[in-house]
């Protein structure tokens, strides 16, 4: 068996050959984990390193651990490290976006805070303190962060399209908009930065150009199943209904148990008067949901416009 040493030596060549790190964190988008056969290989690796008592204090074995998703693992290896060296800035940062991937948002701004108070220009660390006051739910305190990790890194675009995100859902759509054009600026490809943009130019009554939105966002990645639904549900507000049977379609084909996909397909089938296509899309809602309330009002109804009433009377009731 090879020696702890090359072992761990081993394990920092796999983190930096898939972007992960071997001091400070580089963490996936979105919360991603390795997969395939990095992942196999890495985890291989790590079980090697279990009885090894060394490794459970040294970043390079808890990078791992977090790589592959073993986040309460990873947490006690920062904070063995941090019991030693109080000041180790990288297993204090890495602890706090554990404390995120764990989905402890109070306990990750305790250490993204302890970070930047030994180094205040941290762009990283403010753009994560104002992701986990975005899990908290606190908007204004996570668009500080956002601005901050901007003015330090000039077109830092995970925190421009992150702001636009929480400017949305403050309700200020005009200044997410305005987020969402740099972001899609920056990466003329990023998807979901036009689909984010389309959602809010819907809010703000500009459903045309929430539709072209919502095209490009597909053109852009066209298995984005939410654009094809938020399109839908737009092409409904504007009654163009082959349209809108035509996207949901394609969201059941994505996403096939979208019970709300099912449900609006219906609405859409009700609205062209074909009851027995809508009495379909909401038996598979209701199959998907039981006690989704609003599609057994809406196969009640389908039954009652097509003379079934006590099967109306049992959705009814």
């Amino acid at each position: 068996m090879p020696s702890t040493d090359r072992l761990l030596a081993e394990l920092g060549e796999l983190l930096t050959e898939n972007a992960i790190g071997v001091g400070r964190l580089t963490p996936r988008p979105r919360g991603g984990r390795l997969t395939g056969d990095p992942r196999r290989v890495l985890e291989q690796t790590l079980a090697l390193l279990e009885n090894t008592p060394s490794s459970r204090v040294c970043l390079v074995y808890g990078n791992g651990c977090f790589a592959v998703g073993r986040y309460t693992d990873a947490a006690a290896v920062y904070q063995g490290i941090l019991t030693v060296q109080s000041d180790d800035l990288d297993a204090r940062f890495n602890l706090g976006l554990t404390h995120l991937r764990l989905k402890d948002p109070g306990r990750a701004v305790e250490n993204l805070n302890l970070v930047l108070a030994q180094d205040p220009s941290m762009a990283e660390a403010h753009y994560q303190l104002g992701n986990a006051y975005d899990d908290m739910g606190e908007g204004e305190s996570a668009l500080a962060g956002y601005d901050q990790a901007k003015a330090l890194q000039p077109g830092y675009l995970q925190a421009i399209y992150n702001k636009g995100v929480s400017l949305a859902k403050l309700g200020r759509h005009h200044e997410a908009v305005a987020e969402f054009d740099q972001a899609v600026a920056l990466r003329p490809g990023l998807s979901n930065a036009y689909m984010n943009r389309g959602a809010s130019l819907d809010e703000l009554g500009r459903h045309q150009d929430a539709i072209n939105d919502y095209t490009v966002a597909i053109e852009c990645n066209p298995e984005n199943a939410d654009a094809y639904f938020n399109r839908a549900r737009t092409n409904y507000y504007l009654e163009n209904m082959e349209d809108t049977i035509e996207d949901y379609s394609k969201v059941l084909s994505l996403t096939p148990d979208d019970a709300e996909a099912y449900n609006n397909r219906g609405l859409a089938f009700d609205a062209l008067g074909d009851y027995d296509l809508a009495l379909e899309d909401y038996g598979r809602a209701v199959t998907l949901r039981p006690d989704f309330a609003e599609s057994l009002s809406n196969r009640g109804a389908a039954s009652e416009a097509l003379g079934e009433t006590e099967e109306a009377l049992d959705d009814y009731l």
